[in-house]
Parts: structure tokens; C-alpha cells; sequence
């Protein structure tokens, strides 16, 4: 099927080769050639678009062209107006339905990553639990520096100043915690 196109004052097919005149529709012709400037101001002011205009009024010469009895027209230049019309209020439902189908995917999207945030919760919540229960199998002290170092975020100085202990007795400590905890929650993951 070859699609003709009115461009820079004469018709062209789908290749961009120049159309015999003899060969296109006589009346579509004429419309494009009266018309056509026009055509393009009518939509471009019901639109936002720079690009679509020029789309739309190329949709509107091709629905003109697919009429099989372009004689029961009476008015050619209202009746190409009127198919513009009816094409720039489809075009307007098409995008309105996008921008609905667009908000909808996000909501949809939104409800899945909290439905995914409450299914991270409940992961990090038996997670929680091993790790407490890790954390009570070692001795006070051992505990405190592990919680103090990886939970609060204090340095090896700063633990031995709060707890009393020496430098070295804390990184004793933390290895030794860190390691009992790998251990327990090796089984976990």
C-alpha cells in the first residue's frame, strides 16, 4: 500500500517520490493545496505540541483519501474540518487514557513497593530476632562493645572510654562477637 503525503506544496508517497498528479485524488489535492496552512493553524492551537500537528493533519488528508464517495460531500472544506476535529479529540481520549494508564501503573507501583516494604519488614524482623538471640549467647561486655561499635557507630577509643576497657580488649571483643554472630546467622540466610 502506498501512502501519499502532501509535503512542501506536492503530494509524495511513503519513499518520499514526487506523486503524479493524475494518480491522486483530485479533491484531497485541492483541499491540501487551499487549505492546508490553515489546517495545520486549526490544530496547532488545540494542541501543545510542535510535532503532533503535522501528524494529525497528515491523519486527516489519509481519512479524506480512504472515503470511497468523496461526491456525496457537499462542503469539502467544513467536512476536512470537521474529520481534524474528530481526529484532535480522539488524539486528546488517547492521551488522557495514557496519563490514566500512566497513573494507574504508579499507583500500582507504589502499592507494590510498600506491599515489598512490609515484606522487607517482616524479613528484617526475623532477621531481628536470630540477632538478638545471637547477641544473648555472649557475655555482657562482648555484647556491649559488638552493639556499641556496629549499632551506634562508636570507634575502638571511644568504647574502651565508655566500658573501661583497654583499646586491644575491644577489638578482642568485637572479633570474638562478630564472629559468634556469623556463625549463628549463617544458618538464617
Amino acid at each position: 500500500m502506498v501512502v501519499l503525503v502532501f509535503l512542501n506544496g506536492g503530494w509524495r508517497d511513503d519513499l518520499g517520490n514526487l506523486g503524479d498528479p493524475r494518480k491522486s485524488d483530485g479533491l484531497v489535492k485541492q483541499l491540501a493545496e487551499e487549505c492546508g496552512a490553515e489546517l495545520l493553524r486549526f490544530i496547532s492551537r488545540r494542541l501543545r505540541s510542535v510535532v503532533d500537528p503535522q501528524d494529525l493533519a497528515q491523519e486527516t488528508y489519509v481519512r479524506l483519501l480512504r472515503l470511497e464517495r468523496k461526491d456525496l460531500i457537499r462542503d469539502p472544506r467544513p467536512y476536512l474540518f470537521r474529520i481534524a476535529a474528530n481526529i484532535l479529540y480522539e488524539f486528546e481520549l488517547s492521551r488522557k487514557s495514557d496519563i490514566a494508564g500512566h497513573t494507574r501503573w504508579s499507583v500500582e507501583q507504589e502499592l507494590d513497593s510498600e506491599f515489598g516494604m512490609v515484606e522487607e519488614s517482616v524479613e528484617s524482623l526475623g532477621l531481628r530476632k536470630h540477632l538478638e538471640s545471637a547477641l544473648r549467647g555472649l557475655s555482657p561486655k562482648c555484647r556491649a562493645v559488638v552493639i556499641l561499635h556496629r549499632r551506634d557507630g562508636m570507634t575502638y577509643e571511644e568504647i574502651a572510654n565508655e566500658i573501661g576497657l583497654s583499646r586491644s580488649m575491644v577489638k578482642k571483643y568485637l572479633a570474638q562477637g562478630l564472629l559468634h554472630c556469623r556463625g549463628r546467622l549463617k544458618d538464617y540466610r
